[in-house]
């Protein structure tokens, strides 16, 4: 965290989030434009588990058409191919990024432990370096050690 982050607050369904974890997945899909510029992904599995599970460094961010990402990222994509287009059906462009650095946390935490009052947005909130080391700092000690 030197002051040039760009960070991403993310909710993913708990079986690609898990996907991501294990390594499978190594290419996060969004239908909605996120800059390209992005260094780090905080990755909340969305309900039932409604957690910060891990934070993520980003390679790079793409956009292009469904189809042409597909062939791009298929082999790490972690998401059938079915499931895939079902997603961007209708959709003009596809935005994958690219994952490196995985770090799963040790506690799983609520987002209103980092920031009271926060909303979990639809696709991706951007959030501050402040965020990010809380978030750091909550997750990286184990569930007996914080209230």
């Amino acid at each position: 965290m030197n002051g040039e982050s760009l960070i991403a607050f993310m909710p993913i369904k708990p079986e690609y989030a898990n996907r991501i974890l294990t390594g499978e997945k190594q290419f996060e899909f969004r239908r909605t434009s996120i800059r390209a510029d992005l260094t780090h992904l905080i990755i909340y599995s969305s309900s039932p588990v409604k957690r910060i599970v891990a934070l993520a460094e980003v390679d790079s961010v793409e956009m292009a058409s469904p189809s042409a990402l597909w062939d791009r990222t298929k082999h790490a994509a972690g998401i059938s191919r079915q499931n895939y287009r079902e997603y961007f059906t209708g959709a003009e462009s596809a935005v994958a990024i690219s994952l490196k650095r995985i770090l799963p946390l040790v506690s799983k935490i609520q987002p209103s432990e980092v920031e009271e009052g926060f909303s979990i947005p639809q696709s991706f909130r951007y959030v501050d370096e402040k965020f990010l080391g809380k978030v750091i700092s909550l997750g990286l000690i184990a569930d007996n050690e914080h209230t």
